[in-house]
């Protein structure tokens, strides 16, 4: 099923280990080109449709990746640890070394950048494939995986909320906290502690 246009759309954050299951399963079946979107998306919070605008020169040989997001309009640095960076050479050879202006995520076969909804397709296709643990599965799940990693990596303090409410520029906490998906989790955990 695609987004019809106008259509409220929801995505649910993918638990870290998950997503490195996900990662591991793509690498095992050489999908290099699907592991290497999960794994720009995730790293650096990017929007789908700027993930997509991504060049290889964009990513390689920097510690950090400058861009103006299509959405804000503002400008983001990103910074890219050496860990992100040998990770993303090993993909960048595993992909045959492409031109490094070419984008990231290419279909070689149609000479075109993939569009937002074969990639949801796609990403629909791996949780069935792979048995994922998650409700809704889509480009925007990286986004908020990574909101969730960082929540999570910082003890789930108000601290790392700040930070997430920077770093993904929304207009208030409350917000984020609902982007990571905290007030359906703690809605929850109120109706799960009824018993009769």
């Amino acid at each position: 099923m695609t987004r019809i246009k106008g259509q409220l759309t929801t995505s649910d954050y993918l638990p870290i280990e998950e997503f490195n299951r996900l990662c591991d399963c793509l690498r095992k079946d050489k999908l290099y080109t699907w592991e290497l979107y999960c794994r720009v998306a995730f790293c650096t919070a990017l929007r789908a449709s700027d993930v997509l605008t991504l060049r290889w020169s964009d990513i390689l040989d920097t510690e950090e990746l400058v861009k103006i997001e299509q959405k804000t309009k503002k400008t983001r640095s990103i910074p890219l640890n050496l860990s992100v960076r040998e990770k993303l050479t090993e993909l960048y050879d595993l992909l045959g070394r492409p031109d490094k202006k070419m984008p990231l995520i290419y279909n070689y076969q149609r000479k075109r950048v993939y569009s937002l909804e074969h990639i949801n397709d796609l990403l629909k296709g791996f949780k069935r494939k792979y048995g994922l643990n998650i409700k809704h599965f889509s480009t925007h799940t990286f986004r908020k995986t990574f909101g969730r990693y960082v929540y999570e990596y910082c003890d789930r303090s108000a601290e790392a909320l700040l930070y997430l409410n920077a770093i993904l520029m929304h207009s208030s906490i409350a917000i984020t906290k609902r982007y990571i998906g905290l007030e359906k989790d703690e809605i929850n955990r109120i109706y799960g502690h009824i018993s009769f």
